[in-house]
């Protein structure tokens, strides 16, 4: 194993599942892009503990299952879509 495949199999083991999740989600679109079409599904469902069981299916499915406190938007996201709007949409 290369120290790069290292470092980055040690970043995805100490990551938080939802950055995880959200990690995968990125490439499955930037896959999917480059084959120029693409199709997935993305459930989530709570389980024990008020944890979130998150299945993305794309091809094969990768399942994540995150804390609730891991769900909460931090202080600074809080401002990214106020009153509902979107600041990115058109």
């Amino acid at each position: 194993m290369t120290n790069a495949t290292a470092k980055r199999a040690q970043e995805v083991t100490s990551a938080l599942p939802i950055d995880r999740a959200i990690s995968r989600v990125l490439a499955e679109i930037h896959e999917g892009l480059r084959h120029g079409y693409f199709e997935f599904t993305l459930t989530c469902e709570v389980i024990g503990q008020e944890r979130r069981r998150l299945i993305l299916r794309a091809g094969k499915s990768h399942q994540f299952v995150i804390a609730k406190d891991d769900c909460q938007r931090t202080a600074a996201h809080d401002g990214d879509f106020q009153n509902g709007s979107d600041p990115h949409a058109e």
